[in-house]
């Protein structure tokens, strides 16, 4: 992999646009997510970004961000997923509000609905992922909120950041009474 430029940056890791190198001098532009090197030395970072590895790797469906490849370099690990042009939901949603012309107003219902059907295409193909011996893997994303959302310039929704996801398989587990994700977009049995 060749770094080109910081895509952004969160609480746990950064993600680059990066040039991925395979045979014959052909090259793929990835997003390439790496672990905080703060972060890097705590064991407890390193397993959940290995169960998001491990979660997002078997999620394969056209609503979820495709992950690629999943490794060390250098003694950093990195997770290669698929590049989407596009913007995360959040952005679109201020655009929006902020172009809000009768003509805009008039489409939101309509996009909204595409949105979410295509974001529950891709949340149901996580909670129905199954593993190698075809058992069900338990996935729930537990973070599904308007930056977790990618709108692609295609037109196509991407469920994105597995990072807080719950599964069977974890190696990491959340305490009881822990809330992992947006308070604002937990759902209400979580919240009971």
């Amino acid at each position: 992999y060749t770094l080109c430029e910081e895509l952004g940056a969160g609480g746990m890791a950064t993600v680059y646009l990066a040039r991925m190198e395979l045979d014959a001098g052909v090259t793929k532009l990835v997003a390439l997510k790496t672990i905080h090197r703060h972060l890097a030395r705590e064991r407890a970072f390193v397993d959940m970004f290995l169960d998001e590895a491990k979660i997002a790797s078997r999620v394969n469906h056209p609503n979820v961000c495709t992950t690629f490849d999943f490794g060390q370099i250098g003694g950093t690990y990195v997770l290669a997923m698929e590049y989407l042009i596009g913007e995360p939901l959040v952005d679109v949603i201020n655009r929006a509000a902020a172009d809000a012309t009768d003509e805009v107003l008039e489409v939101i219902p309509f996009l909204a609905a595409r949105v979410i059907a295509d974001a529950a295409e891709g949340l149901h193909a996580a909670h129905a992922a199954a593993g190698a011996d075809g058992r069900p893997l338990g996935v729930v994303h537990r973070d599904v909120s308007p930056q977790n959302l990618f709108v692609t310039y295609e037109g196509s929704v991407k469920v994105v950041d597995f990072g807080l996801a719950k599964a069977f398989e974890r190696v990491s587990q959340t305490q009881n009474g822990v809330l992992k994700g947006k308070l604002a977009y937990a759902a209400p049995d979580l919240l009971r």
